[in-house]
């Protein structure tokens, strides 16, 4: 547990009346193009949100109401726009920082039962999103859960968690969205309530780019893709304990090791990965995401690894509102085999912690704070890897991801 008593200070700058507030940071803006190391370089963060009908509730606050996109210098966060858009839950940037995607987490769009994703062009000046255009899933690809952008910057790959599917778009050369060129349909289920099909949840491209390691929730199971012109092929399926529904994957930077955070069971799973051969391999070891002796009821939720390749973190949601200890992050150190040992469980200023991104130098930790309205960045220890010194850096309603450019 930590042991700071204090509030989280707050440290951003927001700014109302208006969906737009780039003219406000014109003083900043002489900055970008400035070498990366200057102290005082503007970079953008954007976080997607949820706009309605949020999975796991809301603050009760004002709905948001599309993609916030904040202007960073230094300490401070100041925001420029917020893009309208329907539950642009998850977000990923295309390797030339021109571009951004979404998903739309809906189950109908124009009388139909499938999901959406945008294209935003990304001005390089002030950080703000330009809609490209908006294409559908395939039919009854509903609730898509995350994306992810090939290396190359030729295609999108999207899961539903609802239809069961995995869906392909081509990127063109101005960035907007071809028709889907690619589906996978999976099929199969699990023993709890929440698995009574397969829920494809996360998609991550492996070191080759060629390859896409993917969760199946429902299903209790990583799938191994390959990705070829535009198509996805099995290559091969890994089952997991029944009933522990795999979410979130995160690959060692050494790329000899793969992670999977198990929303059901609360627990972390480590399995080697072979990336020249394609080959998910055998299962290392598995430990809890819940603080030691916590006997309440708990869902994971996010996994990040530190750049570095020695730390890890995984975040927890509370199922039973008596159990506030259920919203945490577990901090972990990796040892040279993989093996997981427990370093710290942070607790303060959390309320349902959806996701976590680090900062780019991997110097910071941020929550997205679901039930909290709020952005929590917490200072990591580059000796310990160990969490400290909470700042809110920015209020958004119900936010659920954050990237950077």
């Amino acid at each position: 547990m930590n042991s700071l008593s204090s509030a989280p200070r707050r440290s951003f700058i927001q700014f109302a009346g208006g969906i737009s507030a780039a003219g406000a940071i014109g003083p900043w803006l002489s900055a970008v193009g400035a070498p990366a190391v200057a102290p005082d370089a503007v970079r953008f963060a954007y976080v997607g949100t949820y706009t309605h009908d949020a999975p796991g509730g809301t603050a009760g606050g004002p709905p948001s109401i599309g993609i916030h996109v904040f202007a960073l210098r230094g300490d401070e966060w100041r925001l420029v726009q917020v893009a309208p858009s329907v539950n642009p839950s998850f977000l990923a940037v295309h390797p030339s920082r021109r571009f951004l995607y979404a998903i739309n987490e809906i189950d109908h769009w124009e009388g139909l039962p499938r999901g959406t994703a945008e294209a935003y062009a990304i001005n390089a000046n002030d950080g703000t999103l330009h809609l490209l255009n908006r294409q559908p899933l395939s039919l009854a690809s509903t609730a898509p859960a995350h994306l992810a952008v090939s290396p190359d910057g030729r295609h999108l790959v999207t899961a539903q968690y609802l239809g069961g599917t995995y869906n392909v778009f081509p990127i063109q050369r101005d960035g907007s969205l071809g028709t889907v060129s690619g589906i996978v349909k999976e099929a199969g289920s699990g023993p709890r309530p929440e698995q009574e099909s397969a829920h494809p949840h996360m998609v991550l491209f492996d070191p080759t780019g060629q390859r896409v390691l993917a969760t199946d929730l429902g299903s209790d199971r990583l799938n191994l893709f390959t990705l070829k012109d535009g198509r996805l092929t099995l290559a091969s399926r890994t089952p997991l304990p029944a009933g522990s529904g795999p979410r979130h994957l995160a690959l060692h930077p050494g790329g000899w090791l793969l992670y999977v955070v198990n929303e059901l069971n609360a627990t972390i799973a480590c399995l080697g990965y072979d990336a020249r051969a394609g080959r998910i391999l055998e299962p290392r070891h598995t430990v809890p995401a819940t603080p030691a002796g916590f006997t309440g009821t708990a869902n994971a939720a996010a996994l990040l690894i530190h750049p570095s390749g020695r730390y890890l973190y995984a975040s927890t949601r509370r199922v039973q509102n008596d159990h506030p200890q259920a919203d945490s992050i577990a901090v972990f150190g990796i040892g040279a085999d993989g093996a997981l040992t427990p370093l710290q469980t942070w607790t303060e200023g959390l309320r349902f912690p959806r996701a976590l991104s680090l900062s780019p130098d991997g110097g910071s930790v941020y929550a997205l704070n679901q039930k909290g309205d709020s952005i929590l960045r917490l200072r990591v220890d580059a000796a310990t890897g160990r969490l400290g010194n909470p700042d809110v850096v920015a209020q958004v309603s119900t936010p659920v991801c954050l990237v950077f450019v």
